[in-house]
């Protein structure tokens, strides 16, 4: 039984990475997918792909750090699908930077991608689920960095934090409407986040060497997108219905050392 049949699901930054692993994933689970990217190329190429397998997806070109536009995104995705069953809130930003050095309006661009657009996003589309009495389920992307931190990732670790408390304040709020919100913090995963948004080679190796070199991660090694899908689509599927303002770790078990 397809576990996600009959089901809409809209998902950020869903062009590359996590994005396009959960995306692919809840399409061979029998879901319509809206696939939201700042790069129109990368989200007409995922929607391409899912539709080439035999399911329907729709490609939403939105740079998320526009409140107004992330909020029309969620809507413009509900009228075109038919309603909307789940969001995966996945889409993030990171500067390498510290604090002496970044600017304010890199301090923003971070909150506002990462942590404001999750908020705008939830809203619209709890706005969306409520109408249903199914309800619905949203999906948060945090980080282990709301637990850890390390040099240059300021910024990146404080608007995970907020996800996570994000998420267990919209699942008080939400549970009256049936819609369950619940997050994932991933540990490092490897994904083909590019240096525009601050991440290279050089950062990538640094991160392999503190993490996975270093005997940091139990299972010793980095995590796959394919295995953050999964936990993603364990809880859009909600196939523990009574799982709201929870956090589960995909990480290795890195934060299980701390």
């Amino acid at each position: 039984m397809l576990r996600l049949a009959g089901k809409t699901a809209l998902i950020t930054g869903a062009g590359s990475g996590i994005g396009r692993a959960t995306a692919k994933l809840f399409a061979d689970q029998g879901a319509r997918l809206a696939i939201l990217d700042i790069s129109g190329e990368s989200a007409r190429r995922v929607a391409n792909e899912i539709a080439n397998a035999g399911a329907e997806a729709i490609a939403l070109e939105v740079d998320l750090a526009d409140g107004e536009k992330a909020e029309e995104a969620v809507v413009r995705a509900a009228r075109s699908l038919g309603g909307l069953d789940v969001l995966v809130n996945n889409a993030a930003t990171y500067v390498a930077q510290d604090f002496f050095e970044m600017s304010r309006r890199e301090w923003q661009n971070v909150l506002d991608v990462n942590l404001t657009a999750y908020f705008l996003c939830a809203r619209a589309a709890a706005r969306e689920m409520r109408q249903k009495e199914s309800g619905g389920s949203i999906v948060n992307i945090a980080s282990v960095h709301q637990r850890i931190s390390e040099p240059r990732s300021g910024a990146y670790a404080a608007s995970k934090g907020g996800v996570a408390q994000l998420t267990r304040n919209l699942a008080i709020e939400f549970a009256p409407y049936n819609i369950v919100v619940n997050s994932i913090s991933p540990g490092f995963v490897r994904t083909a986040m590019s240096i525009v948004n601050g991440v290279d080679e050089t950062t990538t190796g640094r991160f392999l060497s503190y993490y996975v070199d270093s005997g940091r991660i139990p299972l010793g090694r980095a995590g796959l997108p394919e295995e953050v899908a999964a936990a993603a689509l364990f809880l859009a599927a909600r196939e523990c219905t009574y799982v709201t303002g929870a956090d589960l770790a995909v990480d290795g078990g890195l934060t299980a050392t701390l």
